[in-house]
């Protein structure tokens, strides 16, 4: 039980992260209240994988 409540922790955590990436984002960056949001952070993970792997 404690892993599994481990594992949706740590899925919910990440996604709240890629959720709140626009609020916090680049130093760099113009400040902008609200950024358009770019999928999710499972999509992001997708897409990387997809480039690593050459496709």
């Amino acid at each position: 039980m404690y892993w599994g409540w481990l594992a949706v922790f740590a899925l919910v955590g990440a996604q709240m992260s890629w959720v709140l990436r626009p609020f916090i984002g680049s130093p760099r960056a113009e400040f902008a209240w609200f950024r358009p949001r770019e999928g999710s952070f499972f999509e992001g993970v997708a897409t990387a994988l997809r480039q690593l792997l050459g496709g």
